[in-house]
């Protein structure tokens, strides 16, 4: 895991997130009902600027924290990760919340970074006093259930989003 780093957002990376966000095609394949979301990222899109976003990002401190995941080697942003340390700061429906959203670059898959970024997001889940964490992904995500597994993910169950249209994965993660 010593390759990348979790890192809080900040203006320092300003321009490196907008490229990061401009990678993420429009027809990406929909992982949460806002189709301009990009996990990870959260409430980016509801933003004009960068700076604004980080704004808001920091009057949420002590219920949700960005964090960028970092190449030490380029400092390269090369993946995004929210945590949340109440499923209330979660904006969506409360059977589909999650604890952790995250998302990597799509240059940058097939890596093993999902993987890494998640160990390094329950790190600080549990420095925050977090016991279990609960993770969701779209049923059809094989990629993000493989990682959530590989990290100590029990799932939970399976449920259909009348809103969304989604069927979603419940995962939960002990840190104890």
């Amino acid at each position: 895991m010593n390759d990348i780093e979790l890192v809080a957002a900040s203006a320092e990376y300003a321009e490196q997130i907008k490229e990061y966000a401009a990678e993420f095609p429009a027809d990406q394949m929909k992982v949460v009902p806002e189709e301009d979301r990009i996990p990870g990222l959260d409430n980016l899109e509801e933003y004009d600027s960068v700076e604004e976003w980080l704004e808001y990002c920091r009057e949420m401190t002590g219920k949700t924290a960005w964090f960028l995941s970092v190449r030490k080697s380029d400092n390269k942003i090369i993946g995004a990760l929210i945590l949340r340390y109440k499923l209330e700061y979660d904006d969506d429906d409360p059977e589909f919340c999650s604890h952790i959203g995250y998302s990597v670059r799509p240059s940058e898959r097939m890596k093993g970074y999902a993987k890494k970024q998640l160990r390094l997001g329950l790190l600080k889940a549990r420095e925050a006093g977090l016991h279990n964490v609960r993770l969701i992904c779209r049923d059809i995500n094989t990629g993000s259930a493989r990682t959530i597994l590989s990290c100590g993910g029990r799932h939970v169950d399976s449920i259909y989003g009348e809103e969304s249209g989604m069927n979603i994965d419940r995962y939960d993660i002990s840190l104890d």
